[in-house]
């Protein structure tokens, strides 16, 4: 959700000048606390130095990309898995 919430952010920098104008002025934390971010997050991000708006918005993705990868992922069995005979069973002989 954090990178959904940073490209809606990139997107409006596009067609609202306001984005950029406070990321100037240094008041990007005040954007970014409306979105979809951590309070940690929200507080790394305010933190970012950058010289342009497109320098920050690439080190803002390498942060927010680098919190994801942290996130535990839940792994979920195969859906084929338990479908399929067992291999040891097709080497039994049957008898009738």
């Amino acid at each position: 959700m954090t990178m959904q919430a940073l490209n809606q952010l990139v997107a409006r920098s596009i067609i609202d000048p306001a984005i950029v104008q406070s990321f100037s002025t240094g008041r990007i934390g005040e954007l970014i606390s409306d979105l979809d971010f951590s309070a940690e997050l929200r507080e790394r991000l305010s933190g970012l130095k950058a010289s342009s708006w497109a320098e920050y918005a690439v080190l803002a993705y390498r942060v927010v990309k680098a919190t994801e990868r942290a996130t535990v992922r839940v792994e979920l069995p195969s859906p084929a898995e338990g479908l399929l005979p067992e291999q040891r069973k097709s080497g039994e002989e049957r008898v009738a």
